[in-house]
């Protein structure tokens, strides 16, 4: 009896570990996840690759208004470019006038308009005294320059001719060398066009001048707010740099026209007054406006005979040169510093874009666009992510 119960007490143990086992195989088992269970669910839950998906589209969405706006505001602007270049003139104008306003202001306490009409008549005054002082003798100058380009271009062929290599040159370029003069007396249409642009241009300056704050406010206002700060610093500093350019320009304009009259007077030029009016006006426009006035001075000299020309245009390379490498350089120091391939790329491509008028005003366009680039772009996108990435 007592073996029997130990063999049942034994096979008791067995079955016991063997439940235990079967069981712990079977709780094992069921805490693996089944093959079923692995696969996805088709009541899952969404996959996010839509959601980023329509993420990416929104995002493009929301760029594709700008861009859109950006170019139907592009070609109007290019549809009225003719307005877009006169408004342009205005501001410039306007500048200007500010630029002279601000001493103005602060020497006599005068407020802001106050002061724009004190210059205004100051302006005017002088203009006046001018044109009574030497507006008869400079007239009968300018006429007598006008009758006097074709006889010095024909002396200009008459020297060609005895030339050796003149013959050939005229030949070669017969149809580049004679000058339409005929086309060139029809300028007269043009210029009655050109005093109703300077006039439209002068009325735009004087609102412009009298009220900036108004203009400036109401085309902030069409910017979002988070952007207002930014953008109206920018043109703050635009405006700084357009001025600045301006006065310098106009002390080049002066300096390089007094030595061209005075000079031309010494060498027994006639026509120095006109010459160098005609000068000082035209250096507004870098290097092509500097040949300009050297070609046509030139030109005048051949009247005089090849020997006055070769002096004219010794003493008109030293000028130029004084002026590239003294005047210009002296005037950047507390005036806008453009660099010179910028200066000639701005002639070049906004003359191509706009004729004249892009000549005209090249240069203070690429001073405006240069200040708008760095202040926007530069210093608020690319060296601020620079700062921001720890990059020096």
């Amino acid at each position: 009896r007592m073996a029997w119960r130990n063999d049942s007490d034994f096979n008791a143990a067995e079955l016991r570990r063997a439940d235990m086992t079967f069981g712990g195989h079977i709780m094992t088992r069921s805490a693996k996840p089944s093959a079923a269970d692995a696969r996805p669910s088709m009541t899952a839950a969404p996959d996010p690759a839509p959601r980023g998906r329509g993420a990416a589209g929104s995002s493009r969405a929301a760029w594709a208004v700008p861009l859109l706006l950006g170019a139907v505001l592009l070609l109007l602007v290019w549809a009225l470019r003719n307005v877009a270049l006169l408004s342009f003139a205005a501001i410039i104008t306007a500048a200007f006038l500010h630029l002279l306003g601000e001493p103005v202001g602060r020497r006599t306490g005068l407020s802001e308009r106050w002061s724009i009409v004190v210059v205004i008549v100051a302006l005017l005054v002088l203009f006046a005294a001018a044109a009574w002082a030497v507006g008869r003798p400079m007239t009968d100058q300018l006429h007598e320059l006008r009758n006097t380009v074709p006889r010095a271009w024909a002396t200009v062929l008459q020297w060609l001719q005895t030339q050796p290599f003149g013959p050939r040159l005229i030949d070669w370029s017969n149809e580049d060398l004679k000058v339409p003069w005929a086309r060139v007396a029809g300028v007269a249409s043009a210029a009655t066009v050109a005093f109703a642009d300077a006039f439209l241009v002068a009325l735009l300056a004087v609102y412009l001048a009298f009220d900036p704050e108004t203009y400036r406010t109401g085309f902030l206002r069409l910017v979002p707010v988070r952007h207002r700060a930014e953008i109206g610093a920018a043109l703050s500093a635009s405006a700084d740099a357009l001025q600045r350019w301006l006065l310098g320009q106009g002390v080049t304009m002066l300096i390089v026209g007094t030595t061209v009259g005075v000079g031309l007077a010494l060498l027994g030029m006639p026509l120095a007054g006109a010459m160098g009016l005609i000068a000082g006006v035209l250096e507004f426009v870098p290097f092509f406006g500097a040949i300009a006035w050297a070609l046509l001075g030139t030109l005048l000299a051949f009247a005089q005979g090849p020997q006055q020309a070769l002096y004219v245009g010794i003493f008109f390379l030293v000028i130029q040169q004084l002026e590239g490498n003294l005047v210009i350089p002296l005037v950047q120091r507390w005036a806008v510093q453009l660099p010179p391939v910028l200066s000639l790329l701005a002639v070049v491509v906004f003359g191509t874009l706009f004729g004249f008028e892009g000549v005209l005003l090249g240069t203070p366009l690429m001073v405006v666009a240069v200040t708008l680039i760095k202040k926007l772009y530069v210093e608020g996108h690319l060296e601020a992510d620079a700062r921001d990435a720890g990059v020096s």
